[in-house]
């Protein structure tokens, strides 16, 4: 254990005892998992690496939150797992409360966490990329069945521990540079947008023309794609309250994509953070840090799919926003309706 680095935290939350433990990592200057493992034989237990064993006992473990979250959002949603499958490194939660799509690959480190306060002991599991950063946390809650929960920490903990944490540096984003597309490939990239017959196609296309993901909605502007301000957005997602409108929100990690699908009721800025705040859906979005707000339309043989999208200044992908609907129908007229009466006007 990191003697110097654990008496630095103990001293960092007795200046600031509400401090989360990612904002505490980030101002000590190391990662979310060096700092976690310090607590490592003291309620923190490192698990083997067999994730997809893990996956598949989620559903033993009953009404649980998953938590997914990046630099600018996090994403809370309670549910049960279901319908559970990993296919090599690519793992599936299709329930119609948790709902993930999981990138194994950047599963580098687990653990078993048991936080003990006066009132109870809150159990977690926590998955960190090569870097040491959080790519999903899974809870507890008062629903959960905590005898299946520490029998996955029995049946998963890595007996022999962790000698060493061998980190990888992290990468810092960089601002996509803008693709130097002709005229004639812009003609062609279109063309092929508009021969899109599914929204899973759309990432397909990016890497066929080599294309950073706002810099196609940039080129797109104006025949697929328009740019929206926050008030629009915000706008939108008043309506969906009021018209009781069910949508889908997608919010991802490195390692997990979390989606939540159905109404969302209660909305609250506090700060910087502008919040919905419900029953089994949270969410807490930087609205400071959001700079470009896309409205997006993809063909589909489904009818043509509209969305949101919420990007940082240096176009990472923060938040994107559906109506809800299922593979093989339409989306929705009224999310169509809805849209319309918050599009920006000329």
């Amino acid at each position: 254990m990191n003697t110097a680095l654990a008496e630095s935290w103990q001293k960092l939350k007795k200046e600031a005892p509400n401090v989360r433990i990612r904002d505490a990592a980030a101002s000590l200057g190391v990662s979310e998992l060096e700092l976690l493992a310090t607590r490592i034989g003291t309620g923190v237990s490192p698990l083997k690496e067999n994730w997809t064993e893990f996956l598949i006992k989620c559903p033993s473990l009953g009404r649980v939150m998953a938590l997914t979250r990046n630099d600018f959002c996090v994403h809370e949603r309670k549910g049960s797992f279901e319908h559970v499958s990993v296919h090599g490194k690519m793992g599936l939660v299709t329930g119609p409360e948790i709902d993930l799509r999981i990138f194994l690959n950047q599963w580098r480190y687990g653990f078993f966490v048991e936080d003990t306060s006066e009132e109870r002991i809150l159990y977690s599991v926590q998955f960190f990329d090569g870097s040491g950063e959080a790519v999903f946390k899974l809870y507890a809650t008062e629903e959960s069945d905590l005898a299946s929960f520490l029998r996955l920490k029995n049946d998963l903990q890595k007996l022999d521990g962790i000698s060493q944490l061998n980190l990888e540096p992290k990468i810092k984003e960089q601002s996509p540079v803008k693709p130097q597309l002709d005229k004639s490939t812009r003609v062609r990239f279109l063309e092929s947008w508009s021969n899109l017959k599914d929204t899973h196609d759309f990432f397909t296309l990016l890497n066929e023309f080599n294309v950073e993901r706002m810099d196609a909605l940039e080129i797109a502007n104006g025949r697929f794609t328009s740019p929206w301000e926050w008030k629009q957005f915000e706008s939108l997602l008043k309506l969906c309250v009021k018209e009781g409108l069910e949508i889908m929100v997608f919010v991802g990690s490195k390692g997990v994509i979390q989606i939540h699908t159905g109404l969302v009721e209660t909305l609250e800025e506090r700060g910087p953070w502008f919040n919905i705040l419900d029953k089994d859906f949270n969410l807490h979005l930087r609205k400071d840090f959001v700079s470009h707000i896309w409205f997006v339309n993809k063909p589909t043989l489904d009818g043509t799919v509209s969305s949101l999208e919420l990007f940082s200044e240096n176009g990472e992908l923060i938040l994107q926003c559906f109506g809800k609907r299922k593979p093989g129908q339409p989306q929705s007229k009224l999310w169509e309706k809805l849209i319309d009466l918050c599009q920006p006007k000329d």
